[in-house]
């Protein structure tokens, strides 16, 4: 049985809109390196662990189709490889820039943080946009499957993205609005 997705799993995209913004009007040291986290998060549906083990080796930014390698992490998947993850433009740039801060060396971690301080600092930009019901830093990517979900109505493909080992974990991504229902039985012209 899957879990249907609640509204306190995801990000509106108004709140998103106010969390990025959040994250790129911060004056800080680290702004470039939490810039580049939160739009790895927010632009691609990785775990936030697998977007925590990513390296320099990983990354190829540059060129028509930049991607990353990204591997599973975690107890039930192993690192067992998934395919490539093709970035936007503006989300590459955005990562080479945090990047070409790094010290050289391929096996050079890209965000070295723990889960809980990824946790907390994922809070702290969520209070910085007034976000509440708190949320976890899986509501990032749980908002890119209802995005995704929103745009493409194919299941087979968000799997695909999300790496899903079954298609019942992507169900969870089915929502279905009042307004959605709405223009449907507009649509279908119903008495």
């Amino acid at each position: 049985m899957f879990r249907r997705m609640t509204r306190e799993r995801y990000l509106s995209d108004p709140e998103l809109e106010r969390f990025m913004a959040a994250v790129r009007e911060r004056r800080h040291v680290h702004q470039p390196r939490d810039h580049a986290l939160f739009t790895l998060l927010a632009n691609t549906g990785m775990r936030p662990a697998e977007v925590r083990a990513l390296t320099r080796g990983d990354c190829h930014l540059l060129g028509r189709a930049p991607w990353v390698r990204v591997y599973r992490v975690g107890k039930k998947h192993g690192p067992a490889p998934l395919p490539r993850l093709f970035l936007q433009r503006e989300v590459s740039e955005i990562v080479a820039k945090h990047v070409a801060s790094l010290p050289d060396g391929e096996g050079v971690k890209l965000f070295p943080f723990t889960k809980r301080q990824s946790a907390r600092l994922f809070h702290y930009y969520a209070d910085k946009a007034g976000i509440t019901p708190r949320r976890k830093v899986y509501a990032l990517r749980h908002t890119v499957g209802m995005r995704l979900w929103a745009f493409t109505k194919d299941l087979r493909l968000i799997q695909a993205i999300m790496g899903h080992t079954n298609l019942q974990a992507t169900e969870g991504y089915v929502h279905t609005s009042d307004d959605a229902i709405r223009a449907a039985y507009t649509a279908a012209g119903t008495v």
